[in-house]
């Protein structure tokens, strides 16, 4: 493998999604479960997000909340609490993680295939 290929892996991990480096190094296993526990964590954050973002914007409807800029700042700042609670903190924590691991993962068995 040639240092160009090896760096495109390292790049599908660390700017695509986490494991894509690993399926194009065929290394399928740690490329499925860096895929699935980084889809967990974004699944996660995302359904808080999309949580968040209808019920202001069903509060605007409704009518209990001004459609201004800073009244919905102040509602959104107000909402970003969420993001502190146990089940979105560990969520944010395993996305990132399997991001950084899976990418330095790609780099290390790039080294090693080059070495064989």
């Amino acid at each position: 493998m040639n240092n160009k290929q090896s760096m495109k892996a390292v790049f599908f991990s660390g700017l695509i999604f986490p494991g894509f480096g690993q399926f194009y190094l065929k290394t399928y296993i740690r490329g499925l479960l860096f895929s699935i526990v980084a889809s967990i964590g974004f699944y996660i954050i995302m359904s808080a997000t999309w949580e968040l973002m209808f019920e202001i914007a069903n509060d605007i409807g409704e009518g209990k909340q001004r459609l201004d800029f800073n009244s919905i700042m102040l509602v959104v700042k107000e909402s970003l609490k969420i993001y502190q609670e146990p089940t979105i903190f560990m969520a944010k924590i395993a996305f990132i993680a399997s991001w950084l691991i899976s990418t330095l993962d790609a780099y290390l068995t790039t080294k090693k295939l080059q070495k064989v």
